[in-house]
Order: structure tokens, then sequence, then C-alpha cells
């Protein structure tokens, strides 16, 4: 078995990291990921469609019921790679995460 490594764009990665962050803390519903995605792609302020979310998150973020969270390999990807992606994101965009 191997990973397949996939590069989105730094406002992606950037939608990615941060959604996967608040999803650690627990399951929420999707209205405010919806608004967390909203807002992060508002404060870089590039011109982004932030609704992709959903498509960025595939295998990452499970949605039932109105309700998103984290999968096992969200968990591990965010695990592995928090640091490196938040890195990437600091040096394109100029945003830090905490």
């Amino acid at each position: 078995m191997y990973v397949q490594s996939t590069r989105y764009s730094p406002v992606g990665e950037y939608l990615r990291l941060l959604i996967m962050q608040r999803l650690a803390q627990g399951p929420a519903r999707v209205e405010e990921v919806d608004e967390l995605a909203k807002r992060a792609v508002e404060r870089v302020g590039v011109r982004y469609d932030w609704r992709i979310w959903p498509e960025l998150l595939r295998r990452e973020v499970a949605v039932r019921d109105g309700v998103a969270e984290l999968t096992d390999e969200g968990r591990w990807l965010l695990k592995t790679t928090r640091d490196v992606v938040a890195e990437y994101v600091r040096r394109t965009l100029g945003v830090a995460l905490g």
C-alpha cells in the first residue's frame, strides 16, 4: 500500500489544516465549518470558493446528518503533517496557525 501525495493551493491547504484542527477538538455542525471556512478565506484576502471544503477533505472528514467529524485517516494526516503544512501556509500566505 502507498499514500499518494496531493498538493493543493496554499489557500486550500490553509482551509484543510484549519478545519482539521477544529474537528480534532470534536465534531461540529456543517454550518460552523462553513462559517470557519468563509472567515478564513476572507482573512487571507484572496478570491477562493470556500464552499469547496467538503471536496478538499473528502477522505479526512465525514459528514453525517449535518455534522462533520474527522475520520481515522484525517486524524493520522493531521498528526503527521500539521507542522509541515502550517510552515508551508505561513511561508506562502503569511498566515500563522497555532
